[in-house]
């Protein structure tokens, strides 16, 4: 009797120690799915729908008000999906894994057990996208693409108010974006009662692109592509760039559409120039390089090109080309909507990522000629997205560090997340320069709050006082802003204080010279990774200058049309002062794309680089 009396205390202990046990990863929930009835949950709890009222002392009303208040727009996907990060919030402590809940059903509310687990939370987020799919597939020729001229100006009045409150890249830009505004209110109110959804999307888009954010975009996410007449019609040719020059190519044989006049010289009385530089207007602030090669897709896009600048296109346009003497030839072409590129072409324009998502890690590397180690990053890819990469890059580094170089090639990488540039860090960052101050930030608020610290602490970025940082962290942080400028100022009274990106050297480092070789498409954090090592004795950046980025944005939903407003609330500092927007990361080593790379396939940039790098070891 004792012996069964020990062992229920036993089992009544464990199971104690179970319930009161804390929450330690984010990614949990209780429920299996969670929909909304007139913006209230309706939770799915053991395979049956229950009206959500409490969780442990948090009633229904606390917690969405909270959620509201903190979140803004994302409050739905917070409560849903990030229920233990909003528990966190609320009470500074962490739930435990199994909670009380208070659900009803038929006007019958009962107390129920439930556990956070993550194979909940997946099913949530899974049903979430599921729902989205749903809502997307609704027939949008329902949805109305006129307001009236009253609820328009008040929508640009609450455009206005978030370019205020939130945008960072305001405060480094001398356009005068109010002035443009008003214009807008004014062309509005001449017009008719009613206006176009569309055409207030893309005169605000016009607005958003002259401040420079190059994460930032004005979209009708309502619009309905498919019913459109003209919106998704394309040059029956391939539009590329070659050095300065615009190329129409052709896609089935990788040759000049034409021949003896290969180059584009205007398309329906619209120069290239005006096309690049006004009609593509979402790419005005890009680097030169980026700015070209954005524009040419954009261009061969003619449908949407013309589209968003409120202009119906044609089914058939004259384009006149030119030879290289400049001389001319007029071809009148007719527009479709099938238009595939050649493999060549898309390895130039496009970032093969399918390598990462299938696991074909072993295709991300090989030893070159004359015993140069290379490895390919596609996309700034989250570890937790993809298991066993973290364990690969730290496998492929080592493989290559007995060789003569090491080329990491993040050409039309178009970002991601950070956590591939720390690994890389702790091997390409070398004792003598460690600590290493990478990377400075300011957000677009005067009181970060605990969204905002989150958001830039999982950049790595952390305030000068942080936990985080050690005495000797601190140290290099004083060292470095003895000489730290911005090139641009801006008032610091509507920012956070600095936040940093210090980078150390790990156990193992790598000795042999780096080369990480970047073009025009490597942008967002990938042109983070490049700027970060830019500067390192043994690290040099080759290609061409990088479409720069680094924003932190934040979309909202203007109130009557629905228009979804993304804009950057932080400014990002290379170690030289400049903002990655606008500027990029100049290469130490100039390798342009050759016409070979086009016509031909070949990898000139690569192999341009390798004859380098042999050369300077002979």
């Amino acid at each position: 009797m004792k012996v069964q009396n020990l062992l229920l205390i036993l089992l009544l202990s464990i199971s104690s120690s179970i319930f009161a046990q804390k929450l330690t990863i984010e990614k949990a929930s209780p429920f299996t799915a969670v929909k909304w009835e007139k913006e209230e949950p309706v939770v799915k709890f053991e395979g049956e729908w229950y009206h959500f009222e409490k969780i442990e002392n948090f009633t229904k009303t606390e917690l969405l008000d909270f959620c509201k208040k903190q979140f803004e727009y994302k409050w739905k996907k917070r409560f849903s999906e990030d229920l233990v990060r909003v528990l966190y919030y609320m009470n500074k402590d962490m739930p435990n894994v199994k909670v009380t809940l208070q659900l009803s059903k038929n006007g019958a509310s009962k107390q129920y057990t439930g556990t956070f687990t993550a194979e909940n939370r997946n099913k949530v987020s899974l049903y979430n996208r599921e729902q989205k799919k749903k809502n997307e597939k609704i027939v949008e020729t329902d949805v109305p693409q006129q307001i009236s001229k009253e609820k328009a100006i008040a929508d640009i009045n609450e455009f206005e108010g978030v370019l205020d409150t939130k945008s960072s890249y305001i405060h480094l830009s001398n356009y005068n974006y109010e002035k443009a505004i008003n214009t807008l209110k004014q062309t509005i109110n001449k017009e008719s009662d009613s206006v176009n959804i569309n055409y207030l999307t893309n005169e605000m888009a016009k607005i958003m692109a002259e401040i420079g954010d190059r994460h930032s975009s004005v979209r009708n996410k309502k619009f309905n592509k498919k019913g459109h007449a003209t919106y998704k019609l394309q040059l029956p040719f391939g539009v590329f760039t070659i050095g300065n020059t615009i190329a129409a190519i052709n896609p089935e044989d990788n040759s000049y559409f034409d021949k003896e006049f290969p180059y584009i010289l205007s398309i329906n009385g619209l120069s290239i120039e005006n096309l690049i530089n006004e009609y593509n207007y979402r790419d005005k602030k890009a680097p030169k390089e980026a700015k070209l090669t954005r524009g040419a897709k954009c261009i061969q896009r003619f449908g949407v090109l013309l589209f968003n600048n409120n202009h119906e296109c044609p089914s058939k346009v004259s384009v006149i080309l030119k030879d290289a003497s400049d001389k001319t030839k007029v071809v009148t072409v007719i527009l479709t909507e099938d238009n595939n590129f050649s493999t060549v072409l898309k390895k130039n324009m496009y970032s093969n990522y399918g390598h990462l998502y299938k696991k074909n890690f072993k295709e991300l590397d090989k030893l070159l000629k004359g015993n140069i180690g290379y490895i390919t990053i596609p996309m700034m890819s989250h570890y937790s997205d993809i298991e066993g990469l973290e364990t690969y890059i730290h496998h492929a580094i080592k493989k290559y560090q007995n060789e003569k170089a090491l080329i990491i090639d993040i050409r039309n990488n178009p970002g991601g997340g950070r956590e591939i540039l720390q690994t890389f860090a702790s091997y390409l960052v070398q004792p003598k320069q460690s600590p290493w101050v990478a990377n400075v930030a300011n957000l677009r608020t005067e009181s970060i709050s605990d969204e905002g610290k989150e958001s830039m602490n999982g950049r790595y970025l952390y305030s000068y006082n942080s936990e985080n940082f050690t005495k000797s962290d601190r140290e290099a942080i004083d060292s470095f802003n003895k000489t730290f400028k911005t090139e641009k100022s801006f008032d610091i009274s509507k920012f956070s204080e600095p936040h940093y990106m210090v980078l150390k050297s790990g156990k193992t480092t790598f000795k042999k010279p780096v080369y990480i070789l970047v073009n025009e498409n490597s942008f967002s954090a990938a042109s983070v990774f490049t700027s970060v090592f830019k500067g390192l004795p043994n690290v040099k950046i080759a290609g061409v200058t990088t479409d720069g980025s680094s924003g932190n944005s934040r979309k909202v939903h203007l109130s009557n049309s629905g228009i979804r407003v993304k804009v950057s609330t932080m400014l990002s500092f290379q170690r030289n002062g400049k903002t990655l927007d606008g500027n990029g990361t100049v290469p130490d080593i100039y390798i342009p794309i050759e016409e070979s790379q086009i016509l031909e396939g070949k990898d000139n940039q690569l192999e341009k680089l390798i004859d380098i790098i042999l050369e300077n070891n002979e």
